[in-house]
């Protein structure tokens, strides 16, 4: 809130437009009753930002901003992979919504070779190949394709707050994890308190812990850390006696 209320401070124009956009001509365009044209959304959205972070992150912040505030949830990333042993050299591994490739980029320079990404879009795949030539990119819309192949390790960060109705929540989460080998983990968030689990707009729902649980019953969390407003957790399928 006290950010929302800085940038009004700070922009009050331009936070009138973006508002006015978000809450009236946003809705009219992509909209769909309970739902809303993500594909539609987000080509458009890359389409206008490109592989600036205003693109998938706060448009309500300027470039340098953006990139302030996603370099410190890449530090947090880390430190959570590091105490988790999670390892990229070897095996291959999974990203889902790589969007500007700003995560893509973090896991190549973790080691990761068979990195294989997915988005709801392709609009910016020429350029994302054309810089990361050993990432292999699929266009498919994750709540309602299941992967292909196998992975050691799976990662969907600041995806799951952009799918706002509650089956395709499931089928996300679900489409992902039947993706992760037995013994894999899966990094995913963040999730926030039931008590402030919410919908806000049209575009973006928060969801808690305990419906993370609910979709996936069998899966157990091995860590989490404090992530943006949320929990970033590892998740591993928990063990039978």
């Amino acid at each position: 809130m006290k950010a929302a209320w800085s940038k009004v401070r700070t922009d009050p124009v331009g936070s009138a437009r973006r508002a006015w956009d978000k809450l009236f001509v946003g809705r009219l365009r992509y909209a769909d009753g309970k739902d809303y044209d993500a594909s539609r959304y987000w080509r458009d959205r890359f389409s206008k930002h490109g592989t600036s972070l205003r693109g998938a992150g706060d448009e309500g912040l300027d470039k340098e901003e953006n990139e302030r505030a996603y370099n410190a949830a890449a530090e947090t990333f880390k430190q959570l992979i590091a105490a988790s042993g999670i390892e990229f050299g070897t095996g291959r591994t999974l990203e889902i919504g790589c969007g500007p490739g700003f995560y893509t980029r973090l896991l190549v320079s973790q080691g990761a070779q068979n990195l294989v990404a997915y988005d709801i879009t392709d609009v910016l795949f020429d350029e994302l190949r054309a810089e990361l030539p050993g990432v292999e990119f699929r266009k498919a819309d994750i709540t309602q394709t299941r992967v292909d192949g196998t992975f050691d390790r799976a990662l969907m960060i600041d995806v799951l707050e952009h799918v706002v109705n509650d089956q395709k929540f499931t089928d996300a989460l679900r489409n992902v994890a039947d993706a992760v080998a037995p013994d894999g983990r899966f990094v995913v968030g963040p999730f926030v308190d039931e008590a402030t689990a919410k919908r806000h707009l049209y575009y973006v729902r928060f969801w808690s812990l305990d419906e993370m649980r609910a979709a996936l019953p069998e899966w157990e969390i091995e860590a989490s850390t404090a992530f943006r407003d949320g929990d970033l957790v590892v998740l591993r399928r928990a063990r039978t006696s």
